[in-house]
């Protein structure tokens, strides 16, 4: 994803969000100030600044626009920074259409009650981002299942599994050293993962230089979004080349292998506690990744997964006929994907 379509995706998200601020605003001016034209005008200004301050913070986060210094930083360091964020945009939010638009004098809206509830919203914004951060260092939704304890007992569901694994993965470390090629695979995992992301997939593991990303079929086959996001990722790296070859001389590339079927999704664990996904599916996912060596093609699909959704039109689905994966009792069909 290039700037341009980060900001393009900013706006949309804002053009969405500022009425819905604003109109918020207005009835909390009116419900809240004295019913005056100045309260309400003030109210509709503060909901405008608050939504278009924090969606304009928390998209630009999720998309890259912020730098990877600060979202890649230690986990207390983003608590902290991102509260600070969060309280910064309240203050100015309700202080400056407060002293502006309301006339309220700067001795009555810095008192007691103003310092508690400045107090009280970082308290809010340090939970929030705790939660976030945890949130993020697990897994998107497993906090909020294991809280819900939505797989305490486990169920059956079909899901679609994609492995994603680094190409020459030796032969660049043995190159780069072991402190570079770190640097070198975070970046690569990174990249990869916001794309995912934004395909609506999620993270169900990194093994070594490989991820493991998974999506409710519902969600992946909508749009073609497991598909699509692979050739997302293709250009995404192909974006960031030069700033590879810059960092590290090479450009990571990769093979993938996708593949939908039944698991059986529940908790696992005692003193450390993940879902977990059983049976055939994921392991037959990662014997189609593994014949994309064999096969000589990047990305291989099983026609399970093919047959489900629409193929956009730019994309090419090549059927290679019935394969004979190590590991499995029955030959599966398998399909090369490119573009058209």
């Amino acid at each position: 994803m290039t700037d341009a379509e980060k900001w393009r995706t900013v706006s949309r998200v804002l053009v969405i969000a500022a009425p819905g601020g604003i109109l918020i605003g207005l009835i909390a001016g009116y419900a809240l100030g004295d019913g005056g034209p100045r309260s309400i005008v003030a109210g509709g200004v503060i909901g405008l600044f608050t939504a278009t301050g924090m969606v304009t913070f928390e998209v630009s986060w999720a998309v890259g626009l912020i730098s990877q210094r600060w979202t890649e930083a230690p986990f207390l360091v983003v608590l902290i920074t991102r509260s600070l964020a969060w309280l910064a945009i309240i203050i100015v939010a309700i202080a400056l259409p407060l002293l502006t638009v309301a006339t309220v004098p700067a001795n009555e809206l810095f008192d007691t009650s103003m310092v508690v509830s400045v107090a009280v919203s970082f308290g809010a914004a340090l939970i929030i981002n705790f939660v976030g951060q945890v949130n993020r260092l697990l897994g998107r939704g497993v906090l909020v299942g294991l809280i819900l304890g939505r797989y305490h007992r486990p169920r059956e569901e079909t899901r679609i599994f994609l492995l994603i694994d680094l190409r020459d993965s030796t032969a660049i470390a043995e190159r780069l050293g072991n402190l570079r090629y770190h640097g070198f695979l975070k970046r690569f995992i990174a990249d990869v993962t916001g794309v995912a992301l934004r395909h609506h997939g999620d993270v169900h593991r990194y093994v070594g230089d490989e991820i493991i990303l998974t999506w409710d079929e519902r969600r992946g086959t909508r749009d073609a979004a497991c598909i699509r996001s692979v050739l997302a990722m293709v250009d995404a790296l192909d974006g960031s080349a030069a700033g590879y070859m810059r960092d590290f001389g090479v450009v990571p590339t990769f093979r993938a292998g996708l593949h939908l079927g039944p698991v059986v999704t529940g908790e696992i664990g005692t003193v450390k506690h993940e879902i977990a996904y059983l049976g055939d599916t994921l392991n037959t996912a990662s014997r189609i990744e593994q014949a994309c060596r064999e096969l000589q093609r990047p990305f291989l699909a099983s026609a399970d997964v093919v047959d489900v959704l629409t193929l956009p039109s730019d994309v090419r689905a090549e059927s290679l006929g019935p394969i004979d994966l190590r590991g499995t009792s029955s030959a599966l069909e398998l399909l090369a994907i490119s573009r058209t």
